[in-house]
């Protein structure tokens, strides 16, 4: 083939490529369909779908984490402990102590941030703030100061402002009230708080016989030693009733409860021991007058007690109860 020839052919050639990508080109257009060779590109390309995207995975997928500490904040509830307070009282007895107020605790919220390592040991431990949900009260003790005398001299100072006399008549009541009972019959030395929790029966029979129940809670304090004596634990019998020298226990009565002794015990100083022979008395009787023979502490202590310092150390029991109100 000449080169004519070879020329005339390669037009030919490339008139019938340029109209058959014309063709390609036009059919595009007119069908709005991809060419068939762009196929395998357009398998490869990813469609967003806002539906199905998972926003937690993707935030904790670019979220940056030291992977060899943690850290968190957390909220505690703790107990905030009560303050114990020790103050001087020159009115008790050196040596000695009261609990003049219970101590309670408190409840705090604190707000903490705390760092772990990768093992899950706290590392670092920081108190970010502290608010207090309910106040602690603080316990406060009392401790005596004051010598023996001191004291003596002060409830008999309190005791004769209030009336109290070594002669004073006993068949009239002492006008105190049952708060005021309540309050001297309240003491630690009474550990088995027999007075304390009786307090109102010792008012009351001031009210029923017309005696001075201070004078009665005095007898039993000195006769049961506050309660503890034998007697007055396993009889509830705190006035030694029915206890002679011979053989004290086993003739000493027995009762229920306190409050029928302190109510017995009543009726016979009122009906044998401060009253004379034929007064008027409770329930319309009158007294017997029996032991009688006056009205006051020492006139009782005459025929009621063997013990000529009977009347000597209820009387310092009267000063004592009299004193504390």
């Amino acid at each position: 083939m000449n080169s004519k020839d070879n020329k005339k052919t390669t037009v030919i050639l490339m008139s019938i490529i340029i109209i058959w990508t014309s063709a390609l080109v036009m059919y595009y257009f007119t069908t709005n369909k991809p060419i068939s060779y762009a196929t395998s590109i357009q398998d490869n390309v990813k469609i967003s779908n806002s539906q199905g995207v998972d926003l937690e995975k993707i935030i904790s997928d670019n979220t940056k984490v030291n992977a060899n500490t943690r850290e968190e904040i957390v909220k505690e509830i703790v107990e905030l402990e009560y303050i114990t307070k020790y103050r001087n009282n020159n009115e008790m007895l050196k040596g000695t102590s009261q609990v003049t107020q219970e101590g309670r605790n408190g409840t705090q919220e604190i707000i903490i941030k705390r760092k772990y390592d990768e093992q899950g040991n706290t590392i670092n431990e920081e108190q970010i703030s502290a608010t207090v949900v309910k106040s602690s009260i603080n316990k406060i003790i009392d401790v005596g100061t004051a010598d023996k005398k001191t004291i003596e001299s002060k409830y008999a100072q309190k005791a004769s402002a209030a009336g109290l006399n070594f002669e004073m008549a006993l068949n009239k009541p002492s006008g105190f009230s049952l708060e005021q009972f309540q309050k001297a019959l309240t003491d630690d030395k009474d550990k088995n708080k027999i007075f304390e929790s009786n307090s109102e029966y010792f008012y009351l029979i001031e009210q029923q016989y017309n005696i001075n129940g201070m004078f009665v809670a005095a007898v039993g304090i000195h006769e049961s030693a506050w309660g503890t004596s034998k007697i007055a634990q396993n009889k509830h019998n705190l006035f030694g009733y029915g206890a002679y020298d011979s053989n004290p226990y086993n003739g000493a009565y027995s009762f229920t409860d306190y409050s029928e002794c302190i109510d017995l015990i009543a009726r016979v100083f009122v009906k044998y021991y401060i009253n004379p022979s034929g007064t008027k008395i409770y329930d319309g009787s009158y007294a017997s007058g029996k032991y009688y023979s006056g009205s006051s502490i020492s006139s009782i202590n005459k025929k009621y007690a063997t013990d000529k310092n009977w009347a000597s150390a209820v009387y310092k029991y009267m000063q004592y109860l009299y004193g504390k109100i």
